[in-house]
């Protein structure tokens, strides 16, 4: 009961602090039956929130101990569903009552049910998968030799990606794998159970691999994240792919990150020279605070009727902007500040800890104003009325803020064009000198790739 009421909430509250949530293959997870979600973990509350919510099936979580310490607080953590797993980094003393947690997942699998399972064990937020422990295997292996491999138990991987986990309203893409059915390590499980369970986890690994655009370490991960800068959006249009699909986004970056590996393998001079090149032009740009793709020669011409389409959106949405920030402004600065200061440096806990602090505050917030203007004009039609209109004109604030600040930067690289014309020919050369180098490494990967038929380097641009 208290699942059905909560959920609703946890889904709002995710919907409206990301601008979108994208997901692909639902069509795989089983109806019915008892399944294990495994995926990966950025980000600490959000994880389980858009997997919960978008994978069609009433859930059970695991989660770690510490969080059952207060007794009315594990109570109702029980009845949401979740079970409380003992790490020997949070409760080494207690780590023989996983027994019990083994039990309770097992009896929820011989239900029928779902359980979701985080098998890094931990939450960063770096682009990297940890070392995947054997729970999700040890589980649902358990769970069919309890039961004499009858009950046909699932493990549907699924990868989580973020376009900025910490940012309000940014994007998530979740993306589900091929469901590991258990029943098809029978003969292994029954001969050696360990290396069954380890079969089982290096599979997951792998499809936890595929399905997210996670690198090897964060030294690759820095240079993916400056080579999706600069290149990604002219490598998505040279590809023939759709820049505004997330799907065709995710390819190029899982692109990306398998030819900055190939390189790294094959030609480390190259690819060392490269790396330095890329960052010495980003840090150039961040010095002059402007974005690259103001740079970009494949950048849209701004035309007359364009500017004044953003002249007309700006003064005359000055009006409602201002209304939307008196609305809104005080909640939303202040939830990020309580955030920063309650996750103390540990950021994968951010995103999740804004939203609980601004859902909390924005709801005293706007309740002491309704009454306020209710007390003041004293009618209940245009106190509804005037309600509904704080969450649009909430979000048309900002978007006029991201409007405003891309006209700054307009501004600014129009200012910098005629202060220092000289530098910004030598950045637009350097620029074109990078892409030109990168288009001649993305034909000789690709001629490379084809000639030893490595179809799995070239999946992820298909």
């Amino acid at each position: 009961m208290l699942y059905q009421l909560l959920k609703p909430v946890a889904v709002t509250g995710i919907n409206l602090f990301f601008n979108s949530i994208s997901v692909e293959n639902q069509e795989r997870i089983p109806n019915k039956g008892p399944v294990i979600f495994a995926a990966n973990h950025p980000n600490t509350m959000m994880d389980p929130l858009i997997v919960g919510a978008n994978c069609n099936r009433r859930v059970a979580f695991l989660a770690k101990s510490t969080l059952f310490s207060n007794k009315a607080f594990a109570w109702l953590l029980g009845l949401i569903g979740i079970i409380p797993v003992y790490r020997k980094i949070d409760a080494e003393g207690d780590m023989v009552r996983n027994e019990e947690m083994f039990a309770a997942t097992y009896r929820h699998l011989e239900k029928g049910r779902a359980l979701l399972i985080f098998p890094e064990g931990i939450s960063t937020p770096e682009r990297i998968i940890h070392k995947i422990k054997t729970g999700a295997a040890r589980i649902g292996l358990g769970a069919e030799a309890n039961n004499d491999f009858n009950l046909n138990v699932y493990i549907v991987p699924a990868g989580i990606n973020y376009s900025a986990g910490t940012k309000f309203r940014s994007d998530v893409h979740c993306r589900f794998g091929i469901p590991i059915a258990m029943t098809d390590f029978r003969e292994q499980y029954e001969t050696d159970d360990r290396s069954a369970v380890q079969a089982v986890t290096s599979q997951l690994r792998q499809a936890l691999k595929k399905l997210t655009t996670t690198v090897t370490d964060q030294a690759d991960a820095d240079i993916v994240q400056s080579l999706e800068t600069i290149y990604k959006k002219e490598l998505t249009v040279d590809l023939g792919m759709d820049k505004h699909s997330k799907d065709d986004e995710f390819k190029v970056s899982k692109g990306i990150i398998r030819a900055v590996r190939w390189f790294s393998e094959n030609k480390p001079k190259w690819s060392h020279k490269m790396k330095q090149s890329i960052i010495q032009y980003l840090s150039i740009l961040d010095k002059l605070k402007i974005r690259d793709d103001f740079l970009s020669t494949s950048r849209s011409k701004v035309t007359f009727s364009r500017r004044l389409q953003s002249w007309f959106f700006l003064v005359f949405g000055f009006p409602v902007f201002i209304y939307g920030w008196i609305l809104n402004y005080l909640p939303y600065k202040l939830s990020g500040i309580l955030a920063v200061r309650a996750v103390k440096g540990h950021f994968a806990d951010l995103s999740s800890k804004k939203m609980l602090f601004g859902m909390g505050l924005f709801i005293v917030w706007y309740t002491g104003i309704l009454v306020l203007f209710y007390k003041i004009i004293d009618d209940g039609m245009w106190t509804a009325l005037f309600f509904l209109t704080f969450i649009p004109s909430g979000n048309f604030t900002l978007l006029y803020f991201r409007k405003a600040q891309n006209y700054r930067q307009h501004l600014r690289f129009m200012t910098i064009f005629y202060q220092k014309r000289r530098l910004l020919y030598q950045l637009i050369e350097k620029r074109l000198s990078i892409i030109h180098e990168l288009d001649r490494a993305k034909e000789e990967y690709f001629a490379k790739n084809i000639r030893n038929d490595s179809s799995e380097d070239l999946s992820d641009f298909k």
